[in-house]
């Protein structure tokens, strides 16, 4: 078994013969089929507005009920920048202005019974205009908080709190 993914049997061709191979994959060694349990890319936003940084709160597992930073995970053949505009959009029903990089931080991502590691590039942002904010059904509520006064026990994600911290270190 694939020690994060729950896999006992090969996804190809059925069989419990599966072996570690390499760091982070599985072999099968009835019929050869190799898959790799790599990062997934995913993308969160520090958007900036007069009232203060925007913070969500999650209206799904996992972590429902945990404080968020807006994002979400990047799609197949999109960019980083890409995914996160998207993401907001979906989100909040915001477009964003002035995007700047911030930097990189992992993440643990418990779904179900599957451990996801991800990357999550951080982006600080300013909404085009914040009077278009509407949540989605992801998020049980939007409110703006003054950085450093986070509560950080209430961050859902360790990638989260660390940018937020590292975040209030540079202001």
């Amino acid at each position: 078994m694939l020690r994060y993914s729950q896999f006992e049997f090969c996804p190809k061709c059925g069989k419990n013969k599966l072996s570690v191979f390499q760091k982070n994959g599985m072999e099968c060694n009835e019929c050869g089929y190799v898959y790799f349990h790599n990062c997934a890319s995913a993308v969160t936003a520090i958007i900036e507005t007069p009232k203060g940084i925007i913070l969500t709160k999650r209206n799904h597992s996992p972590k429902k009920g945990y404080v968020d930073l807006p994002g979400g995970f990047s799609d197949y053949h999109e960019s980083l920048e890409t995914a996160l505009a998207r993401e907001i959009r979906e989100e909040l029903s915001l477009e964003l202005s002035k995007v700047k990089y911030f930097g990189s931080f992992p993440n643990e991502y418990a779904f179900k019974d599957v451990l996801y590691f991800t990357i999550d590039a951080v982006f600080i942002c300013k909404p085009l205009n914040i009077l278009s904010l509407r949540a989605n059904n992801e998020i049980s509520e939007v409110f703006f908080v003054k950085p450093k006064s986070v509560a950080l026990e209430k961050i859902a994600f360790a990638s989260a709190r660390n940018a937020l911290i590292a975040y209030c270190g540079v202001l």
